[in-house]
């Protein structure tokens, strides 16, 4: 994974010693998402986690990050205390497994192939180049 960050540009310093549950943070999301708000918030949340060896589990820096991206303080206080978006989270999962994705990142290509967990940058112009030849081979996918 570092080797990949490094050859594509990124910063990679995710915590050492801890594999957050992210529920909470892809709640979050949600609110951002119904603020209108949701790629900033993702991108913050995705710099916290593997840039800045933030524990996105945490109520406290999850919050924080919500903030940062212009969320009420007090739409993300009633968001965290109320978990009213967890319904929301969990149908995606479910939604998600049905789909067979059970890993992240997962990527749907034409509604249709999966390509599911860290890839280099190769396989993505593989498969696109067959997707548009017409020639995806399904094992590849």
């Amino acid at each position: 994974m570092a080797t990949m960050f490094a050859e594509s540009g990124f910063s990679y310093a995710p915590h050492p010693e801890i594999t957050p549950n992210t529920q909470l943070a892809l709640e979050l999301g949600e609110l951002a998402r119904a603020e209108g708000c949701h790629p900033a918030y993702h991108e913050a949340v995705m710099q916290a986690m593997w840039e800045q060896e933030r524990n996105v589990a945490d109520p406290d820096v999850i919050r924080d990050v919500a903030i940062s991206v212009g969320l009420a303080a007090d739409a993300v206080d009633e968001a965290i205390a109320s978990r009213r978006f967890r319904p929301v989270v969990q149908e995606s999962t479910r939604e998600a497994h049905a789909m067979g994705i059970n890993a992240v990142p997962a990527f749907v290509l034409q509604e249709k192939y999966l390509l599911m967990g860290a890839q280099p940058h190769e396989m993505f112009e593989q498969v696109i180049a067959q997707l548009e030849s017409g020639t995806v081979q399904t094992d590849d996918v």
